[in-house]
């Protein structure tokens, strides 16, 4: 049980690092952004619930960032974030490739194409831009950076609509 509570406790831990990070690269000028350079006014919501039309269910976004500044077009920019923080270290190559492809499906099914937002302030059909899958790294992760990015690239060519980073 202990060892269940320290990974929750970790993956918390990180999901507020990120959060933080955002709304900090949120504040900056567009030019000087990492994560939201393809928004003017983005609007940072954590744990959002969503579902997807015709498909039972709710999922809750870790974060759901949305354009705050009237779009030119019918419908406003949406891109979700989903953050792991997996120790994925020991994994050989193919089981690692395996692991981070299952949870940019995961991602991709759950917080990509169009979505129903839940939450009361927010109330509507959106289509998601862009979904990032972002794995928190240091320890966590093969030590051989070149074996991450391997598995991440491979990832990414076979599994659509995801982005897959490491924070």
């Amino acid at each position: 049980y202990e060892q269940m509570h320290r990974a929750f406790a970790r993956g918390l831990a990180f999901e507020r690092e990120m959060v933080a990070e955002f709304r900090a690269d949120a504040a900056l000028p567009v030019v000087q952004r990492r994560w939201l350079k393809g928004f003017t006014r983005p609007r940072i919501e954590v744990h959002v619930g969503v579902s997807k039309p015709n498909v039972p269910g709710i999922r809750f976004a870790d974060v759901l960032v949305i354009e705050e500044q009237p779009s030119a077009g019918p419908a406003p920019h949406v891109e979700t974030f989903s953050f792991k923080s997996r120790f994925l270290a020991p994994l050989k190559p193919a089981s690692l490739r395996e692991q981070i492809a299952m949870d940019a499906r995961s991602a991709a099914d759950y917080y990509g194409g169009t979505l129903d937002i839940l939450r009361p302030s927010l109330r509507s059909r959106v289509q998601v831009q862009r979904v990032y899958l972002v794995y928190e790294g240091g320890n966590l992760i093969p030590q051989d950076l070149g074996t991450m990015g391997a598995a991440v690239d491979f990832v990414q060519r076979r599994v659509k609509g995801v982005e897959v980073l490491v924070q």
